[in-house]
């Protein structure tokens, strides 16, 4: 369990968004750069390197919106306070998506 008095830092740590059927590695480079890998589901093992826009709403909780090659669009409300993450997407082909899961450092 992480020390209550711990500096917490969004970046440099690697992180699993968990969706039950899908589960993402995330390692946040920087304030511009995620590397995102699928690490359950239909591609797993899939890496990608992806530039992002960080909003920190409130100490410990971001909003994090990236493009993937596809055109796949992403914005996650991330909150490693609550350990909760939501991923609202639209797909390539218009499908909008809505997600919600748990948040760990590991």
């Amino acid at each position: 369990m992480q020390n209550e008095k711990e500096e917490f830092s969004l970046f440099g740590s690697t992180f699993i968004a968990d969706f039950g059927e899908k589960a993402f590695h995330l390692f946040y480079e920087s304030g511009n750069k995620l590397t995102l890998t699928e690490v359950r589901g239909s591609q797993a093992g899939r890496k990608q390197v992806l530039d992002v826009k960080i909003v920190e709403i409130r100490p410990k909780l971001f909003m994090v919106n990236w493009q993937e090659a596809n055109k796949l669009t992403v914005t996650d409300v991330e909150d490693y306070e609550k350990g909760l993450v939501y991923a609202n997407m639209t797909t390539p082909n218009d499908n909008f998506v809505n997600l919600q899961g748990s948040l760990k450092k590991i």
